[in-house]
């Protein structure tokens, strides 16, 4: 019994959507021209839109990658800043290494 209630508001739909496209123009070629019509407004606002959400993607990846440039940069000139501190700790590393072994080398001044 259920299906054939289906079947029957199918039916009805289907007639009452043919028979107001068709009052949308008078020849079947018109309401062809009416769908191609919708279609391709459809398309220019579909088009439009990606259009406006590819500035805002683009925006935003520009954003995201000058807050990364930044950190970035902050963070090497903060290794770079160790690095050098680093660098003269070995060389008074060294230095105290060569005196410890000079110190052991005999004077042939003496």
């Amino acid at each position: 019994m259920g299906s054939s209630i289906k079947w029957i508001l199918a039916l009805g739909i289907g007639v009452a959507g043919g028979w107001a496209l068709r009052s949308l123009s008078d020849t079947p070629e018109g309401a062809g021209v009416k769908l191609l019509e919708l279609a391709l407004k459809s398309k220019s606002r579909l088009s439009s839109w990606a259009a406006i959400e590819r500035e805002r993607l683009e925006d935003m990846l520009a954003e995201a990658q000058a807050n990364t440039t930044g950190e970035t940069g902050a963070a090497s000139t903060t290794r770079q800043g160790r690095r050098r501190r680093g660098d003269g700790q070995t060389a008074r590393r060294a230095s105290a290494r060569s005196r410890a072994v000079k110190s052991d080398v005999p004077s042939f001044n003496s």
